[in-house]
């Protein structure tokens, strides 16, 4: 949900949908997914699949943070809880 979608320039904006307008007008800036689904309203999921959408039709570009790229893996993660849970 830190991941941040921004909204490619269309040279011709083809007809689309009220609900992926909204989405692409709202992407102008950088904007988190998380944020996109609050303002606009729609579920987190239905937001991550309009936005999967226009990701695939070069409608919008996806900015991973560095925190979501240098997350520690599920085993590093287990390891810390069982070593809290020693305590």
């Amino acid at each position: 949900m830190t991941t941040q979608v921004v909204a490619v320039p269309a040279v011709r904006a083809p007809e689309v949908d009220p609900e992926v307008e909204l989405i692409l007008s709202l992407c102008a800036r950088p904007l988190s997914v998380a944020e996109v689904s609050s303002r606009t309203g729609f579920a987190l999921g239905v937001v991550r699949i309009l936005l999967a959408d226009l990701v695939d039709q070069g409608r919008v570009v996806v900015r991973t943070s560095d925190w979501e790229r240098a997350r520690p893996d599920a085993a590093t993660l287990r390891s810390v809880l069982e070593r809290i849970r020693e305590l």
